[in-house]
């Protein structure tokens, strides 16, 4: 019975991987774009809550644990403000020798229809709902659970779908070299974000570092917007 426990919880934390080749398969983004891009979300919440209802576990007791939101906080500032320093600074250091800053505008036009008018509008939609989103799935539901069954896949399947979800998007905007970067970067990431969870014993410490690098992320694509 647990095996088959197990198995159901990695299937369900596979499952917006495969939502994501669907919708790059019929190209749903740039059909229906920022729309057609969410769609996947849906598997980042829906069936967690579903299988949690399903096994008595407790979304805010056992997946947020809101009561220990104090913990680690210091700690998890001072890790977004890192991860924005190397964010940025990789970025300014990098980005003329690595990337075609011309080809990524388009491909976020394209796929996201994100422009200079309207990414203050999605920002902050990105910033605080959507990376609360993947912290419940990845961090709280989908490591949380794993890694009290098995935990060396507790740790790596849910970093590495946390990577590839992220890379599929943008397969197709950069070089081998800054694409290898990223591969690194983010599976890094992942797992600081699962350690935090892990030592604070509450989502909001890896939110809180979560936010910060999207803020990073956001400045950047301004940037990039903004000099086109």
């Amino acid at each position: 019975m647990d095996r088959l426990n197990t198995s159901v919880l990695v299937a369900l934390i596979l499952l917006p991987l495969a939502a994501i080749g669907v919708q790059l398969a019929l190209d749903l983004d740039s059909v229906m774009g920022i729309l057609g891009y969410s769609l996947y979300k849906i598997f980042l919440l829906v069936p967690p809550l579903i299988y949690c209802r399903a096994k008595g576990i407790g979304v805010k007791r056992d997946i947020l644990k809101l009561q220990n939101w104090r913990r680690c906080l210091p700690a998890a500032m001072g890790l977004g403000a890192l991860a924005v320093v190397i964010f940025w600074g990789t970025y300014y250091l990098l980005s003329d020798l690595l990337i075609d800053k011309a080809k990524i505008v388009e491909r976020i036009d394209e796929q996201f229809s994100v422009t200079i008018s309207t990414i203050f509008l999605i920002a902050p939609i990105t910033i605080l709902l959507n990376s609360l989103l993947e912290e419940f799935f990845y961090r709280g539901f989908a490591f949380g659970l794993l890694v009290r069954k098995i935990r060396w896949l507790g740790f790596l399947l849910p970093a590495t779908v946390f990577t590839l979800q992220h890379l599929l998007f943008i397969k197709n905007w950069v070089d081998p070299l800054p694409y290898a970067i990223a591969v690194v970067a983010l599976f890094v990431f992942a797992l600081v974000l699962q350690k935090i969870y892990e030592t604070a014993d509450s989502i909001v410490a890896p939110w809180v570092i979560h936010v910060f690098g999207d803020l990073a992320m956001m400045g950047v694509a301004l940037s990039l917007l903004w000099g086109m």
